[in-house]
């Protein structure tokens, strides 16, 4: 299967959880920009708990619960340093802004979900309706009977908290800043071709030449 074939599997088997009564404007496949900064373990949710372990993620479990214990030393020094970050003054092209439990803190952490195959991490894809902002997880491991594997619905807001998108595939091809009504932002990226269709459907849409606009 070529890469634009699986992006169009992909976002059809998203598809099914958008959520009735609402109209699907735009989708497509996106992952936090890799400019931006990554949350750590303990703040990302656990998502498709139905999905089945494939061999490889057995592999994997004794280096990943050493990560999970080196995290957990770590995370106060985590936190002392978003502290310190998010009294730094707003810069225009900052990959990320708001802290994690920001608006654009939980659209950050929503694109880096936990499941139980660390070794084939789930696919998400971003749904814009007539109501919300969505995320849905697709998972990548198939049953034993060769099926395609759980989707599920994930973070989502009401389409009035988004206040704009800003290109910057000055930076990457893809890449777009989002913007929300409480002054945040994150860094996101839109894997494949047609990407242009989800930026049209935003409510305000701004180049890399736009300043960062100043929430009211």
């Amino acid at each position: 299967m070529g890469q634009a074939d699986f992006v169009r599997d992909t976002v059809e088997r998203a598809r099914a959880s958008v959520p009735a009564g609402e109209v699907l404007r735009a989708e497509h496949m996106v992952n936090l920009a890799v400019r931006a900064p990554s949350p750590g373990y303990f703040r990302r949710p656990r998502v498709l708990p139905s999905e089945r372990r494939a061999l490889g993620s057995w592999l994997l479990t004794p280096f990943a619960w050493l990560l999970r214990i080196v995290t957990a030393t770590l995370s106060p020094f985590e936190r002392l340093t978003e502290a310190f970050t998010e009294r730094e003054k707003r810069k225009p092209g900052k990959p990320f802004h708001g802290g994690w439990n920001s608006m654009a803190g939980h659209l950050a952490r929503g694109l880096v979900p936990r499941t139980k195959n660390p070794a084939n991490p789930a696919l998400a894809v971003m749904q814009v309706t007539d109501r919300r902002l969505h995320i849905v997880y697709v998972s990548r491991v198939r049953s034993l009977t060769g099926q395609p594997g759980p989707v599920e619905a994930g973070w989502g807001t009401d389409i009035r908290n988004v206040g704009w998108i800003r290109d910057r595939s000055d930076v990457v091809g893809g890449d777009h800043e989002i913007g929300f009504v409480d002054g945040s932002w994150c860094s996101v990226h839109f894997s494949g071709q047609g990407w242009s269709r989800v930026a049209d459907v935003f409510p305000v849409r701004l180049s890399h030449l736009d300043a960062v606009p100043r929430p009211a």
